[in-house]
């Protein structure tokens, strides 16, 4: 997807996984058991294809942290590189280097980049000969997405926040996203989208900003949905007496806890998660004859091959309403 011509070897005997995502892409596409080598850091991830997939965590380490050694590489004994996040020029080097073919993918995203998501997953299904299970992926994203759209056709005009939104780390309730993908999908009024293409960073695949508390007071939306991953952070902030009185959703109980879905880019699974509860809260009867947790499992094992919803639950606790002293009920 970077416009290259790359040589690979008919039958894939042994893969390694580079960059932000390139691993939950193969995890989706069933294939882990070829991946024998990772970045470091992806040991120690709470993720769900790591859940999905514990034997990853055990396999050979090919560079510290996020990143890769080259030497490691060539040593290795992987006959293909996926890699994501990379252009031309970087992949052309490191394939020079390594004497590996080195395949790149645009990660993508189930908005406005959602036909990059997609080929990368056709072209996984013809690297490894897994046509159906791209057919399938794609087929259960375009469904689910048509689906949110079907039921949330005559929706009101309800304005809605989401806080804590995690980059690079946790981050309290300032921390948003205009363009929050389960928001558009029901066709919520994101009161951040007022912030347009403003954010916190010139990297292009950040999407959070990073708003003044005193600019929420000013929204004041009907409904707040707090990113768990951040919070030890934002339980502090909402027991502050000048969020409890002044934001009308903690008077009307409709702050909620959501689970993370950004960690070393995007979780698609969680996102779709998010959207059915999100869905089932604000209308509930146009999602009445939707179980959340029958739901979310159904969408773990169909992207991981496992439900990982327990271990996702005890984790981040989500789905749950928060009282204005950040205590659930």
């Amino acid at each position: 997807m970077a416009g290259r011509t790359v040589m690979v070897p008919d039958t894939i005997q042994s893969v390694v996984a580079l960059r932000s995502g390139a691993l939950r892409l193969l995890s989706y596409m069933g294939v882990t058991e070829k991946v024998d080598y990772i970045e470091a850091n992806e040991q120690k991830r709470n993720v769900p294809y790591l859940f999905a997939n514990p034997p990853l965590r055990e396999k050979q380490i090919i560079g510290a942290g996020n990143n890769y050694d080259t030497e490691l590489l060539a040593a290795s004994g992987a006959n293909l590189v996926v890699v994501t996040y990379m252009n031309a020029a970087e992949a052309d080097k490191l394939q020079s280097s390594i004497g590996k073919p080195v395949f790149v993918l645009e990660y993508g995203d189930m908005k406005a980049k959602q036909d990059h998501l997609f080929e990368s997953l056709n072209l996984l299904g013809e690297l490894f000969h897994r046509g159906n299970r791209a057919d399938s992926l794609v087929g259960y994203i375009r469904n689910t997405l048509n689906d949110f759209k079907q039921r949330t056709a005559n929706n009101t005009n309800i304005r809605a926040y989401i806080g804590g939104v995690a980059y690079r780390g946790p981050h309290g309730i300032a921390s948003t996203e205009p363009g929050y993908p389960s928001f558009g999908f029901l066709s919520l009024n994101n009161v951040a989208e007022a912030l347009g293409e403003v954010v916190s960073s010139p990297l292009s695949n950040q999407d959070n900003a990073f708003i003044d508390v005193e600019q929420l007071l000013i929204w004041n939306p009907d409904y707040i949905f707090l990113d768990a991953a951040g919070e030890n952070i934002w339980n502090q902030e909402i027991e502050k007496q000048l969020i409890k009185e002044s934001l009308a959703a903690f008077g009307t109980g409709k702050v909620y806890a959501v689970l993370p879905y950004n960690w070393y880019t995007t979780n698609f699974e969680n996102i779709l998660c998010n959207t059915w509860f999100i869905g089932k809260t604000i209308y509930p009867k146009a999602f009445q004859d939707i179980d959340i947790e029958v739901k979310c499992r159904e969408i773990y094992d169909f992207f991981l091959g496992k439900d990982v919803y327990d271990e996702m639950f005890d984790l981040y606790k989500p789905y749950r309403r928060l009282a204005a002293e950040g205590i659930a009920t």
